[in-house]
Order: structure tokens, then sequence, then C-alpha cells
């Protein structure tokens, strides 16, 4: 029984270990933009955790989830884009503009299908609100408005999560690094895609912070990145 506690011990500090090791590179890999990164969510963390806590989500997932996109969020590249975005999709819908916009980098057709899904679900009852999904200006303009604030992205990251589960029952019966893998790689590839591809997207490189991806351009799983954020804010919070 000791010897069983003994290598249960040691399985456990080589896991953290390594994991804090897989940090540590990544912090070296991106440097500045990775310090900059925690940095945001330390000073949030306090204003976002109610926001996720009203729906019942854990704030750490949440956060690890998004914090690729906060490595790579470039101010002057969200303001040309949120502009545009503020024009064109509001007069004619993501066809004309779909540009990732705000810290957590959504795009407006990603807010469309999650305020479509969620009426359709029983949290909108559950939770008693709605969104408008009507196919016309106002709509467009009020979900761009959502959008356009950190908490407003805090909302609809929180509902993204909540739908995941109800999506898939079967998430929450895995450990919170796997639920970070899964989730963080519906979030960056494809929300709506099934369980196996999404299992499958998990393997591929696809995320880099180039301005213009080109063949020297390194990439990364997203997923990985997000999981050594969540197992260093876990450990370092013990």
């Amino acid at each position: 029984m000791i010897i069983r506690k003994i290598i249960t011990l040691l399985s456990l500090l080589l896991t953290l270990g390594s994991s804090i090791v897989f940090s540590a590179n990544y912090q070296h890999e991106f440097g500045d933009d990775w310090t900059q990164a925690e940095t945001f969510v330390r000073e949030h963390h306090a204003d976002w955790k109610p926001i996720f806590d009203e729906f019942g989500v854990d704030a750490r997932i949440a956060e690890a989830i998004v914090f690729p996109e906060l490595i790579r969020y470039s101010h002057w590249q969200d303001a040309i884009e949120t502009a545009t975005v503020k024009g064109v999709y509001v007069s004619g819908g993501s066809e004309k503009a779909n540009f990732s916009i705000g810290r957590f980098q959504m795009k407006p057709s990603f807010a469309e299908e999650i305020d479509q899904e969620w009426n359709q679900s029983t949290l909108a009852s559950e939770f008693g609100f709605k969104f408008d999904v009507r196919n016309n200006s106002d709509a467009r303009s009020s979900r761009v408005k959502r959008l356009g604030t950190i908490e407003g992205q805090c909302r609809y990251l929180a509902i993204f999560i909540r739908l995941m589960y109800l999506r898939h029952p079967k998430l929450q019966s895995l450990s919170a690094n796997q639920q970070v893998r899964f989730l963080a790689t519906a979030y960056n590839r494809n929300h709506r895609a099934t369980w196996q591809q999404i299992i499958a997207q998990q393997k591929h490189k696809t995320f880099h912070t180039d301005l213009l991806k080109t063949r020297h351009t390194k990439t990364y799983r997203y997923c990985e990145i997000s999981v050594r954020c969540f197992l260093k804010n876990t450990c370092s919070s013990r």
C-alpha cells in the first residue's frame, strides 16, 4: 500500500513537473507576448470570474481556452477589423465581413451561431433570456455591441462552454486538462464539429502569431498552449 502511494505521488510530481517545463518552454517561445497575456488575465480575473460564475463555468478553464488569443492579440489590427465589422457586418451580415474582434478574437458568425443555439436550448429558459436572432441590422448591431466589450465576450465564452457541455455530456467526465484541450480545440477550429472531429483536430498545428502565414511560419497546437496555461495557473494556485 505504501509503495503504491509512493508510485502515485511520483507519477503526479512527474506530471506536474513536465507541465511546468512545457509551460516554461512556451513562455520562452512567446516571450513578452506570453507575459503580457498572463498579466492581462491576472489583472482582469476578479472582474471576469463573477460572469463565469453566473453561468456555472470554471473561470480557470475559460481563461485557458482564450489564452492563445491573448498571446497574439494586436491592438491596431483589432481596431481596423472592429471598425470594418461595425460598418460592413451590421449592414451586410457575416458574408460581407466576418473578422475576429476583441481580446478573445470572436467572429460575428461565431456569435450568431451561439445566439441561435442558445435560444434553441433548455439553457435559455433556465437563465431566462434569449437573443435577437433576426436577420436585420438592428440584431447585428446589438450583437456587435456585445462583442465589443470584454464583459460581452466573457458572456459569449461562458455560454459557448455551457453549450458544449450540453452537446457533449461525456465531456464533464474527462479530467480538467482534457476538458480544456477539447474546448480550446472546438473554440479555435469549429465548435459545431462532432466529438470525433474535435478529438482529431487536437493534433493539428494551425496556431501562429505571424501577421501573415508563410512557409517559414512556425505553427503550434492551439489546445496545448491552453493546457499549459491551465496547468501553470492550477499549479501556482495550490
